[in-house]
Formats: C-alpha cells, sequence, structure tokens
C-alpha cells in the first residue's frame, strides 16, 4: 500500500526533519477518575511550562494543569501511575449529560478553541474544507497546490508519529505552530503511535504496524501494573506536554487518535473477537480522552473519532466529529466512478454515527462526519449533486498528489516546482475545485484572531527564486 511506503519513508527522516516553513526547531469537566489525585509536588519533579507570553512581561501562561516531569525532562512516572481512569466513572459523566452536537464534548474549550468550533459548526452542511495532510520537510504539496491556484488548502494535518518512541522531533509541532500563526490555517493531527516491537527488549525499536509487533499485549495496555500499561500512560501524558504546547501558542488542534481502529493492522485496532469483547479500543479511547480532558485539563481540542466498526464505538459524548478512511482502489478513475465511490463513503460516516448513538438509545447523534483520510481530492460538485456534505476531506501525502523519479523522489523542474501525480490530480482539476465555492481553501478562512494571513515562507522562497 502506498499509503505504508510513504510513512516509512518519512519515519527514516524524521531526525532530519526541519520546519517546513522555515520555523525554527525547538525541543472543566468533572473529574471522573480518581479525582482525590491530583498534581501532587515530588521532590525530583518539574512541571511543563508554555513559552513566556511577552504580552504580560514574559509571564508564562497555562491554561491546563501543569505536567509532572524528571529532573530529566520526561514524563515523572510516579505522578503518572497515581491517575487511574475509572471507567464506570466515566461513562455515568457521559450519560449524566445529554447529546449535543452543537458543542464540544470538552468543557474546557478556550476562546480560539471556541472560535474554531463556531466556524466548523458555521459551514457544516454547507461547504467542505479542505484538507492535505503534511510528513516530509519539503511540503511539496503545497507547491502544487500554490502553482496550481495560487491558494493552499484551509487545513493541514499533521501527526505525533516523530514525538513517541525512540523519536525525539518537535518539528511537526514547529510547522503545525507557525501554519496557524503566520497563515491563519486550522491543524489536524492524528497519532501513528510507536511501541516497543517487544515490550521486554525496547532497544529491539518501534512500530505502530501490527505486523512488526511480536510481544506487546494489546489487554495489558490498559491494564494496571503491566509494562504496556505504563508505556501507554507515558506516551499520552508525553502527547499532552506536545498538545499543551500548541495550546500555549493559541493553537487548536482536531485530535484523531486511535485511527482506522476497524482492522487489525494498526496494534490499536480490533486484533480479534476477545479483543473486542473485552472493550479494549473503548478503555484505550476512554484512557486518552479521560488523562487529557479531565486530568490535564487541556482547552484546545476538538476530539476526531475514527473507530469504523460497532466494535469501536463509543459514547457521543467523548468525541466532536466521526471520520472515515477511504482508499479508492479501482483504475476507474471517472467523476462518475469517484462520486459513486464517495457517496458510499459518506454513508459509511452515517453507520459510524449510528454505531455510537445506539449507546444512548438514539439513530444519530447529529455529529459532524468527516472523510478523514482518502487518496483523491473528491469532485466538489459531486458532494453537493451527493449530499456528501462532508466537514472536511483529507488526502494523504507524497505521492498521492505529486509524482516520484525513478529514486523515488519528486519529481521537480529547474525552479523546484513539483509535477502533480497526473493519475490523481492534474493543475487544472486543483484549480477547478480550489476555485469552486462549496470548497474552502485558506484564501477563504475568516481571519481567526490567533494567526494573520500569510502565505508560508516556503512559498515566499519559490516565488522569489523562480526562474523566468
Amino acid at each position: 500500500m502506498k499509503k505504508y511506503v510513504s510513512l516509512i519513508l518519512a519515519a527514516a527522516m524524521a531526525l532530519s526533519l526541519t520546519a517546513c516553513n522555515n520555523s525554527s526547531t525547538s525541543g472543566s469537566s468533572t473529574g471522573s477518575s480518581a479525582a482525590e489525585v491530583s498534581q501532587p509536588d515530588s521532590g525530583a519533579a518539574v512541571t511543563s511550562e508554555a513559552p513566556a507570553d511577552p504580552s504580560d512581561g514574559g509571564e508564562t501562561k497555562l491554561l491546563s494543569n501543569p505536567i509532572a516531569l524528571n529532573s530529566e525532562g520526561d514524563i515523572d512516572m510516579d505522578v503518572a501511575l497515581a491517575y487511574q481512569t475509572d471507567f464506570d466513572a466515566l461513562k455515568a459523566s457521559f450519560d449524566a449529560k445529554e447529546v449535543d452536537p452543537t458543542k464540544p464534548v470538552s468543557e474546557n474549550s478556550n476562546e480560539t478553541t471556541m472560535e474554531v468550533w463556531n466556524y466548523l459548526r458555521s459551514v457544516y452542511g454547507k461547504q467542505v474544507i479542505t484538507c492535505q495532510q503534511m510528513m516530509g520537510n519539503e511540503c511539496y504539496e503545497d507547491l502544487v497546490f500554490y502553482n496550481a491556484s495560487n491558494d493552499l488548502t484551509a487545513m493541514k494535518g499533521y501527526d505525533f508519529i516523530f514525538c513517541t518512541g525512540s523519536y525525539q522531533s518537535d518539528d511537526m509541532i514547529d510547522e503545525a505552530i507557525e501554519w496557524s500563526k503566520e497563515s491563519g490555517g486550522l491543524v489536524a493531527f492524528t497519532w501513528h503511535w510507536n511501541v516497543p516491537k517487544d515490550i521486554d527488549n525496547p532497544a529491539g525499536g518501534y512500530a505502530f504496524y501490527t505486523e512488526e509487533i511480536t510481544n506487546f499485549s494489546q489487554i495489558n495496555a490498559v491494564t494496571p501494573g503491566t509494562k504496556e500499561y505504563e508505556l501507554v500512560i507515558h506516551d499520552i501524558d508525553l502527547i499532552a506536554t506536545k498538545l499543551q504546547r500548541l495550546e500555549s501558542e493559541g493553537v487548536t488542534v482536531l485530535f484523531r487518535p486511535l485511527h482506522e481502529a476497524s482492522g487489525a493492522w494498526f496494534w490499536w485496532g480490533i486484533q480479534n473477537k476477545e479483543s473486542a469483547t473485552n472493550e479494549v479500543f473503548q478503555k484505550l479511547w476512554y484512557m486518552i480522552y479521560d488523562r487529557l480532558e479531565n486530568y490535564h485539563k487541556l482547552t484546545n481540542i476538538i476530539w476526531v473519532w475514527n473507530g469504523q466498526s460497532p466494535h469501536c464505538a463509543i459514547h457521543p459524548n467523548s468525541y466532536d466529529i466521526a471520520g472515515v478512511d477511504r482508499y479508492y482502489t479501482s483504475e476507474d478513475t471517472s467523476a462518475a466512478a469517484l462520486n459513486e465511490y464517495y457517496n458510499s463513503c459518506y454513508q459509511e460516516t452515517i453507520r459510524m454515527d449510528s454505531y455510537c448513538a445506539e449507546l444512548i438509545g438514539k439513530e444519530s447523534t447529529g455529529k459532524m462526519l468527516a472523510l478523514t483520510e482518502c487518496g483523491y481530492i473528491p469532485d466538489p460538485q459531486g458532494c453537493v449533486d451527493n449530499n456528501n456534505m462532508w466537514l472536511y476531506y483529507m488526502v494523504w501525502n507524497g505521492d498521492f498528489i505529486y509524482e516520484l523519479d525513478a529514486a523515488g523522489k519528486a519529481k521537480v523542474d529547474l525552479n523546484g516546482t513539483p509535477s502533480p501525480n497526473t493519475k490523481r490530480v492534474t493543475n487544472e482539476m486543483i484549480a477547478e475545485y480550489f476555485g469552486n465555492d462549496t470548497y474552502v481553501t485558506l484564501r477563504k478562512l475568516p481571519e481567526f484572531s490567533f494567526g494573520t494571513r500569510d502565505i508560508p515562507q516556503q512559498i515566499k522562497n519559490w516565488e522569489y527564486f523562480k526562474i523566468g
């Protein structure tokens, strides 16, 4: 699968990534779980801090709870493990609250998050937000779009893949901050969660694909007292520090953890009937949700559920957007064939919503629906004609957009302009689609309070140095 190749290539260059926009690299709901456990002081512990805000004399502004770190700057596990999710209490808190799709499920949402939320609600069902998954530092996808349309997607998708496991890179965090603050674009994050291939030998490497993992129990991952559980708690809290940094910079994140859980290809997905029966996915989702919302009280998350199976259904009060990932494999890429395909995808997102609605005795939750990954840009007119009005679509990166040469690198001209992969996109198609009123692109976004409206520095450099 091409997605697999793209991710492996991206992982190989993770440690040498630089922000694609030339950014500099840098390193309340009611508590439902062990509410009496707070963030205790630890002799060797320090706490995470947001960057200083020069507008108030350089003092640090932290909207969420400080996260306890040890003397080496890593998660203080004594503090982290003192908090455990009480699943029964958490579910009871969800049941006690009416499902209201007009409001975010988080009761912590800050002003900028509400600004983004209100915008999402205002366009849902009327327009579709364009989104592009990013991975490599060259950001060739941006160059393809800008060269064809003088415009970019309204939202970019990033990944926490390089933040856990054997990777120690914040480059995608830097990119997201710059994109939000300097271009005023929207931000989405997924998480290809790397865990030890062998929990008893972490030095043996990390992976997120099930086929590469030899000794990591999915059930142990949600069972206190196991090595897997401690690893999971560490990583959730580590991602919390990344989200907290984004929060401190005014960046709202459409967060999509545990994606594509309907199959066994990722370690967090449904591996067999036993794992589904034990509700492993649900427990893992609720642990992430509970720690980020009720323990750390982050204020900048809009939750995207991408379970894709009744076995992965979760309470509607623990997510805001339901999404489906689908890759078109037929050789028939005519508009009619693709529109028919995307119509089936949209119907699948409706079914996904109904899976969760059944938990509370409803036919629909009324949540916003999204095409959270795809291999082709949907035809905007087809979206209108078939009433496939997703909140947004997100196309995968690399050769899903641009052409590769024989060495597997982007095929570029003398100006460094990549060639679109004409099996999937053309310059004429991009110009037509981005110009359609159905699609929200960067230039069609409103001027949000959290960022200016400027094209990325990479685009400016490309335009400046162009020949002719």
